[in-house]
């Protein structure tokens, strides 16, 4: 039996939210696009590669978020796409307080081309699997709860187990197991329009140390983004961005391997590209680093 991570890691959490939270579904202030290319472990052979795209706002009245996601990552012979439609509504807890309650559901492709693979024993069960294209549901819920500074929630991506059967479905060969999550941040106020966040993201699996990864956000006039990303006993890294026209923004990131396996790879290098329409009528949540 071998354990192994089964979901992607990206350190900028903060950028690609509907990732594993549909609550964050319509937390900009206005029409949100955001696009991620990450490389993990560059240099290493059949190293984790994967892209993200979405597209998210909030409805007229600010109670109601929708967003679109897709989703492609590779590990050396394995493909995953993932299309997930968020939703999200949003409620008035006090005059401090808002929680958005959110629920995604989509299809998981998941693929192997055996032809990758070195085989020496090609009688064993697992390369007589049907791995060729594996087509799944998935069921997603998260809440996050919000105030002007402050912000936690709480997700699982997918409630569904995907699991994967010998050639006559008589046992399980393999199974994903699901992940749950627990963000949480607080904006600093350093001046005007100038805003420090602390925030972490903490991932437990059955069968997996508890995973937490950190970071220190900046946000400086909406001009700059700037962020420290540390991933305990894992990684860390540097995050840096400019808005390059009035809505659209880029930035890149590198984190470095802290352990042995720094040796075997050239880190991760990770691209972001965002671009948000105003909306005078949307309410940026405090989630929102950027």
């Amino acid at each position: 039996m071998a354990r192994s991570q089964n979901d992607s890691k990206l350190s900028i959490f903060n950028y690609n939210p509907l990732i594993y939270n549909p609550a964050f579904a319509g937390a900009a202030d206005g029409l949100n696009i955001a696009g991620i290319y990450s490389t993990q472990w560059y240099g290493f052979d059949g190293a984790p590669k994967t892209q993200y795209l979405s597209v998210d706002t909030k409805l007229p009245y600010n109670k109601i978020g929708l967003g679109l996601s897709l989703y492609h990552d590779a590990i050396g012979p394995a493909r995953e796409y993932n299309i997930e439609g968020n939703f999200a509504y949003y409620l008035d807890v006090n005059d401090r307080y808002k929680l958005a309650l959110g629920v995604k559901s989509g299809l998981h492709s998941y693929k192997v081309d055996m032809n990758q693979l070195n085989v020496y024993q090609p009688g064993e069960n697992v390369f007589n699997a049907d791995f060729e294209n594996n087509l799944s549901l998935i069921l997603g819920l998260g809440a996050n709860l919000y105030s002007d500074n402050f912000f936690i929630g709480i997700s699982t991506p997918n409630v569904f187990v995907s699991k994967y059967y010998n050639a006559n479905n008589s046992s399980v060969l393999s199974k994903r197991k699901n992940y749950y999550y627990l963000n949480t941040g607080y904006r600093f106020e350093l001046r005007r329009d100038v805003s420090l966040t602390p925030a972490a993201l903490i991932r437990v699996t059955e069968g997996a140390p508890i995973s937490v990864l950190t970071s220190l956000n900046l946000n400086w006039y909406e001009k700059y983004i700037a962020s420290l990303n540390f991933d305990y006993n894992s990684s860390v890294g540097l995050l840096f961005g400019i808005r390059v026209f009035d809505n659209l923004k880029i930035g890149y990131s590198y984190d470095q391997s802290i352990t042995k396996f720094s040796h075997y790879n050239n880190g991760t290098h990770t691209f972001l590209l965002t671009y948000t329409l105003l909306n005078e009528n949307s309410e940026k949540c405090s989630c929102k680093l950027y």
